[in-house]
């Protein structure tokens, strides 16, 4: 999956007008996450989940905690995953700011 970025963004945005496209922006860079933040966090503090609830994600967080990373599988498969849910998390949110706008 490539990188949900700016191009993405104005493509989600084009039918907006100015205050929408204002809104959205202000909505969307409080919401969005860093996939390298993410990915640095999925290697310090994976095992522990803190990735996956800062995705939102928090079943397979708690999972996480408990198990201490699934025995380390889970860890190394969130460490090589980590941008790409990023970037899934951060376009979810930018759809669902623009579905409320």
């Amino acid at each position: 999956m490539a990188e949900f970025g700016a191009t993405e963004v104005s493509q989600l945005t084009a039918g907006l007008n100015d205050q929408q496209k204002a809104a959205f922006q202000t909505q969307y860079d409080a919401a969005k996450k860093d996939p390298q933040m993410i990915f640095i966090i999925a290697i310090v503090a994976g095992s522990l989940g803190v990735d996956r609830f800062l995705l939102d994600d928090m079943k397979m967080g708690a999972i996480k905690l408990i198990t201490g990373g699934g025995c380390g599988i889970l860890w190394i498969m969130d460490i090589l995953s980590a941008k790409e849910r990023t970037n899934a998390f951060n376009k979810a949110k930018a759809e669902a700011i623009i579905a409320t706008l």
